[in-house]
């Protein structure tokens, strides 16, 4: 039996549909004139709010965008970490679906999703405390995914470094591509995908899989 008072759920759900209302507008304003044009007071005037009403929910615009990015990776890393591990057996397949994801996240992005990309990674260089929330998002989802293929892991690996390294080689894949228009995110991705198998994966693991590709 529910405890909750319908009043309070009413009140919950109309938070959150304004919480909703904001963050659209402030990506329909971000797709229209870019981050640094986005203000809070167009976001009140496309949402029909004050400024009052704004700061009910963010303290700041930085809070606004920070909460943004890190719903979106949340949202990524999370989804195709548990769609690898409710799938896929061995490490290998699972490192190959979420990089798989993450690959085409960022080569078919929008101009809007390059903007928060970019937002991202100015958060962690600039502000310690955005920075360490943005990468326990990576490193926590890639904690859960090793942890669960510890089996495959190479003797004397622990899950621990192996999120913590993947997570710094896919910043920097995402670093590159952002700052430089011909960079190769692809092939870096699937290089990157060929390296963590054959640095972390076990050499037993990786002939069983091929004997069972095989077969």
């Amino acid at each position: 039996m529910s405890t909750v008072a319908p009043s309070d759920s009413l009140r919950e759900r109309k938070k959150l549909a304004q919480r909703l209302s904001i963050i659209n507008e402030a990506l329909a304003l971000i797709g229209q004139h870019g981050i640094n044009n986005m203000t809070i007071d167009a976001i009140c005037e496309r949402a029909g709010i004050s400024r009052k009403t704004f700061y009910n929910y963010y303290g700041t615009r930085h809070d606004l965008l920070f909460d943004i990015c890190v719903s979106r990776t949340l949202d990524l890393v999370k989804g195709s970490v548990d769609e690898a591990l409710a799938n896929f057996k061995s490490l290998n397949e699972r490192l190959r679906h979420v990089l798989t994801a993450q690959k085409r996240q960022l080569c078919e992005a929008s101009d809007l999703e390059h903007e928060l990309a970019r937002y991202s990674i100015a958060s962690i260089g600039n502000s310690f405390a955005s920075g360490a929330t943005l990468l326990s998002v990576m490193n926590e989802n890639f904690l859960r995914l090793y942890a669960a293929s510890q089996d495959d892991l190479k003797e004397g690996l622990s899950p621990e470094f192996c999120a913590e390294m993947t997570v710094g080689m896919i910043d920097t894949v995402i670093l590159n591509q952002l700052h430089n228009p011909d960079y190769q995110a692809a092939q870096r991705y699937d290089a990157l995908l060929a390296f963590l198998s054959g640095s972390l994966v076990q050499e037993t693991a990786q002939l069983q899989r091929r004997g069972a590709a095989q077969r």
